[in-house]
Formats: C-alpha cells, structure tokens, sequence
C-alpha cells in the first residue's frame, strides 16, 4: 500500500536496451527509477539483442544511487513479450519491477502476477494505461492482482487512441480516471513525459507542468532527457513547510484519534490524516 512505502517514485528515467553502455553514475543521477525500455525503444529486429544485453547489464552492472530498476517488456500478448517474462522472471541483480505495455485486461495482470508467484520471483508489476479499452478498464485492472504496484499514465499513446491533442486540458478527463483507478487499487500513479524539451528556456514551465500533475494526484512523472531530472524531483518532493505542517497535524491527531483536529483554523478530516502520512 501506498502508505507503507518508503521509496520514492518523483522521477522515472526511460532508457532505451540498446543503449544500455551509455549509462553511467552521472547519467542516474538522483533519478528514483531507471526504466530500461525494450519495446518502443528497440526496433522489432533487436528485440533479442536488446533481451541479452538487459540480462548482461544486470549482471555486470553495479548501480551507483539508491534508483530502482525496471524493465518495460514487449506486449504480454506478443512472443516477444512472452520472452521477455521467462528471461527476466529470474534476473539476477537488482531489477524490481516488471512494466507492462499497453494493458487492457485484468487477466493480464492476472496472468503474470500468478507466474511471478509460481516462479517464487520478487519482482512486482507495474502497467501501462495507453489505450481507450485499457483506460475504460483501469479501475477493475488497478485491482486485479497483489504483484501490480502502479500505473503509469501512457500520454502520448492514448492521445492517439482516442484522437485528441497531446496537451493538458484534452487528456484531463483520462489523467483523472487513472488517478481514480489507482486510488481504488491502492497503487502508484505516474505521470507520463511533458513534451518539453528546451530546458534553457522552459525550467519554469516544466515545473510548473509538474506541480499541476502532482495537485492532480499523480505521484511522479515520466522523462526521458536526464538534465529534466532535477526540477521533476524538485516538484513532487514535499516542500520544508508541508512537512513540517503534516508532522504538527499528525502528532496531534496520535495524541488523541477522537479528538476533532483544528489546525491553523482549518478542521482536519481522518483522510486528510492519511495524505499527510504519506508526505511524512
């Protein structure tokens, strides 16, 4: 559940498996999630390339921060997803979670958290909501198995899906019903990639993108430009008064559970006890 968890989830750096020599110490760098991609990032020719040298870097590689580590699989529904899922159900080193592409079943999340337990595997899951059927069926997906611990909000795919602008206010509706969905399932909700990308110029706005992402509900965001890693982090961490203000309210609220919490003349609700917890 969200509330016990201790790590965080600001920032999720894509990179592509074929470029798995390039990354380095400087590269991760204060990145909470690196995301080694070897669907849309590898032509459909590479994809056996791109599974070897995910399994060679997990051997070799040494990771230099505290970032945790996922691999974005083809399709379950392909054989290359599938081959995916066997190669890496047993990975050595430090992978922890699995992504699925283009999820639009609950038996597909079913299917591969039933195959990690049967294979007594660590690994967990998160999914991919990117298109129409997924989004109609997130909330019965965000449910369906223990091992799915997020969704990540699929942007630009879903724009397409449904034919509107790759922009705020057309994909509002969408953003919500993931954040909804994974609100019922008690998983992460992460945000896709601004298409931003001067940021010379648009630091300001890439924060300010990312604070109206995080009011929404969303936990962290998507990039795939590492010099964006900085201000994503910046946005989604709680600011020294915010938690100081949930550290004041909530040791009020474990004085006394019973007592009504009035704080700054403000009544506190239990709900808004438990969004505090998860700021502290």
């Amino acid at each position: 559940m969200i509330a016990n968890q201790k790590i965080r989830y600001r920032t999720s750096l894509f990179w592509g498996g074929l470029r798995l020599h390039e990354l380095n110490s400087e590269v991760e760098a204060g990145a909470d999630i690196i995301c080694i991609d070897i669907e849309d990032a590898v032509p459909l020719a590479d994809k056996e390339k791109a599974r070897n040298a995910v399994l060679d870097f997990l051997k070799k590689y040494s990771p230099s921060n505290a970032s945790q580590y996922i691999v974005r699989i083809n399709p379950i529904d392909t054989k290359d997803g599938r081959d995916d899922l066997e190669a890496l159900v047993h990975s050595p080193g430090f992978l922890s979670y699995l992504m699925l592409p283009k999820i639009e079943s609950v038996d597909a999340i079913k299917t591969v958290g039933q195959y990690l337990e049967d294979q007594n595997s660590s690994l967990n899951i998160f999914g991919i909501i990117e298109t129409a059927k997924g989004l109609e069926l997130a909330s019965q997906i965000a449910v369906a198995h223990s091992r799915l611990k997020g969704f990540y909000f699929g942007g630009f795919d879903l724009s397409s899906a449904i034919g509107c602008e790759m922009d705020w206010e057309p994909l509002l509706y969408s953003r919500s019903k993931v954040v909804h969905a994974a609100a019922l399932g008690e998983i992460l909700a992460i945000d896709c990639p601004p298409a931003l990308v001067d940021e010379s110029t648009n630091q300001e706005k890439l924060i300010a993108y990312c604070n109206r992402s995080r009011a929404l509900g969303m936990m962290g965001m998507v990039t795939k430009l590492s010099s964006q890693v900085r201000a994503m982090n910046k946005a989604f961490t709680p600011s020294d008064e915010e938690v100081s203000r949930a550290r004041a309210i909530v040791e009020m609220y474990e004085l006394d559970p019973t007592k009504p919490i009035v704080y700054q003349g403000k009544l506190i609700e239990l709900p808004m006890i438990k969004k505090l917890k998860q700021i502290l």
